[in-house]
């Protein structure tokens, strides 16, 4: 069974302002106070699930998803252990998960653009596969499924981060975003081939890459060929 640590991250919010066009790159991966991202507040995706209709601002959708295709044997700790690799002190449980929220969050604007960015997008046009967010929202708020330890609320604190961290982050490649295909643990329209081979995101082997030294950005590289990581504007 896996056990992640949980540690803890700096957050830096970014305002939502501008028009809609993607920035160049900083060298490596980078963003000041001036980087900033309308997408969240430019159209919701519309869930239909067995209680009803939801919808979610983009960002809020990040944080769902990643939720639900973080492998099930994946365990949050509230404990704060950092690691020490080459006198850099990092945390590689946040490097991961921050990989993974630019995949979910290029996925959801690659689906918003690939259907010429309406008002409202269909959820069953990203295809991630996951559903049932109503249940996270209620054991989010401390409903009857909230786990007596309180688990899932470390995990879900965790993710919140690594999201807001990475808020409009998405892959681009030759100016576009891409579609970004990963792998995960439950069926999926999106199951590829092999790790590393540019074919997609592996959920078990990025933790692993992550614990090795390698900061989000690095663990994107990895994974797909020729791409860069932008704040979508």
């Amino acid at each position: 069974m896996r056990k992640m640590t949980g540690v803890l991250a700096f957050i830096v919010c970014i305002p939502m302002v501008g028009t809609i066009l993607v920035k160049p790159e900083k060298d490596d991966w980078g963003r000041d106070e001036n980087d900033t991202s309308v997408m969240d507040e430019s159209f919701v995706i519309c869930v239909e699930e067995d209680t009803g209709t939801y919808y979610y601002r983009p960002e809020r959708m990040t944080e769902l998803s990643l939720y639900r295709i973080i492998p099930e044997d994946t365990i949050f700790s509230s404990s704060q252990d950092y690691i020490v690799l080459e006198d850099t002190v990092y945390d590689p449980e946040q490097e991961y998960l921050k990989a993974l929220s630019v995949v979910c969050r290029t996925n959801i604007a690659a689906a918003w653009e690939q259907q010429q960015r309406p008002a409202q997008l269909d959820y069953s046009q990203i295809a991630f596969g996951a559903d049932a967010f109503y249940k996270i929202l209620r054991d989010d708020v401390g409903g009857a499924g909230r786990p007596a330890d309180d688990s899932m609320q470390i995990k879900l604190n965790e993710i919140k981060q690594a999201v807001d961290a990475t808020k409009g982050a998405v892959i681009t490649r030759d100016g576009r975003v891409i579609t970004a295909p990963f792998f995960t643990t439950t069926p999926s329209d999106m199951l590829v081939g092999r790790a590393g081979d540019g074919a997609g995101f592996s959920l078990n082997y990025a933790y692993d890459l992550a614990l090795g030294g390698m900061n989000f950005y690095e663990i994107l590289m990895y994974f797909y060929d020729d791409i860069r990581v932008m704040i979508y504007e």
